[in-house]
């Protein structure tokens, strides 16, 4: 027996009832799965777009610690740059003191005291 399908109601002729129920079932269980399936590529879309959009963040901040690790270093070159100078002047100043101390030069303290006047 070839099996037609039905023009009215999409149903095959000649089919007992059970065989009826069975392939109703089993279509009604393909578009079940055809509509997770469709749910979950949604939700894989999803998933995709959120994936590219944290990896735009972390790219991001990525390079702002990239940025801020380059201020500090820069910083830190100048603070030792700073430091060497200070101890050129210091050990400047210092040898100065010590010739006009050989030589006995007498010079002012730095700090005078306060004279009080009424």
């Amino acid at each position: 027996m070839a099996l037609e399908l039905s023009k009215t109601n999409g149903t095959t002729k000649n089919l007992p009832a059970s065989r009826e129920a069975t392939v109703e079932q089993a279509a009604r269980y393909f578009q079940e799965v055809a509509h997770e399936t469709d749910d979950l590529r949604r939700q894989l879309v999803q998933a995709k777009s959120d994936n590219a959009a944290l990896k735009v963040c972390v790219e991001a901040q990525s390079s702002q610690i990239t940025m801020l690790e380059s201020r500090t270093t820069t910083a830190m070159i100048e603070r030792d740059k700073a430091v060497e100078a200070k101890a050129e002047y210091r050990t400047l100043l210092v040898s100065i003191q010590a010739q006009l101390r050989a030589f006995g030069v007498e010079h002012e303290p730095l700090v005078r005291e306060a004279v009080e006047q009424d």
